[in-house]
């Protein structure tokens, strides 16, 4: 994508899969459905890892059908498909994990490159945040073969990082690398670095068959860790409820601690978790 810059001489070697690039496609994830589909029809494989890249995405999306804005040159617009006999239950999970894998690779580069105003952290269950902005959005999907039951997860992952502009009312909310840390950012480098990290995540998942291994990183790096929030969802009664956050369990539920000191334990999905005083 940055053809003018550094580049990482294999990709397959560095972060374990196969690369398809595009340069504009409707969404990333609409592309990776139809690339199973077209799997399943030739007989299917039992192992893949491809992931699936545009330069510019024209009807991207996030959680809920959001529409997320992808212009050309700016940002990195993924899908990660990935082969798994894992139980359909547990994929939400892969979304913390994609969440986790971006804020890692972003605050390691960061580092190396000595960018200090750059800190990402993640608001549950997969929002990635700077300076109390959205970064970038994760939308998860499955897809599963009806002939032998063979399942692929899609992790879909859009990343804002060149973009300068973000005014106006859509990025309201919303930023940028660029914008916050002032600097241009090597697009291809940082997609790698979260894919890596993605895939040695989903293999560890499998092994292990929950997200112990990576809660305590997850809860040190989660914004709203023992602050007050209000949980948002049209099937909860009271939407005004006030809640303590205290990290996920090893399921990547939110445990959330009522004022009378009852613990729940809310499931990721139409659930949405907002500060006191903003987005965070």
């Amino acid at each position: 994508m940055d053809s003018s810059k550094e580049k990482l001489r294999d990709w397959k070697d560095y972060t374990g899969t196969d690369i398809l690039v595009f340069k504009e496609l409707d969404s990333t994830n609409i592309q990776a459905k139809k690339y199973i589909h077209e799997l399943i029809e030739d007989g299917g494989t039992e192992d893949i890892r491809t992931v699936i890249i545009a330069d510019h995405q024209t009807s991207g999306r996030g959680r809920m059908g959001r529409h997320w804005e992808s212009p050309a040159g700016t940002g990195i617009w993924m899908s990660l498909i990935v082969s798994t006999d894992m139980e359909g239950d547990r994929i939400p999970g892969v979304t913390l994990l994609a969440a986790l894998s971006v804020v890692r690779a972003v605050n390691n580069i960061a580092r190396d490159n000595s960018i200090y105003n750059i800190e990402a952290g993640i608001k549950w269950p997969n929002d990635v945040i700077i300076n109390e902005k959205k970064l970038s959005g994760i939308l998860t999907e499955l897809v599963v073969d009806p002939a032998d039951k063979r399942k692929y997860i899609i992790c879909g992952i859009g990343i804002n990082v060149n973009d300068h502009r973000m005014d106006g009312e859509i990025y309201k909310y919303a930023t940028s690398l660029r914008y916050e840390s002032g600097v241009e950012w090597n697009r291809d480098i940082l997609a790698a670095e979260v894919i890596r990290t993605l895939v040695e995540y989903i293999s560890a998942y499998e092994v292990a068959d929950s997200l112990e291994f990576i809660q305590r990183d997850y809860n040190s790096r989660l914004l709203n860790m023992n602050r007050r929030v209000r949980l948002i969802s049209e099937s909860r009664d009271n939407n005004e409820d006030e809640y303590i956050s205290r990290g996920i369990d090893e399921s990547g539920a939110l445990i959330v601690e009522s004022g009378d000191g009852t613990i729940e334990h809310i499931v990721s999905g139409e659930v949405s978790v907002r500060g006191l005083y903003g987005y965070v």
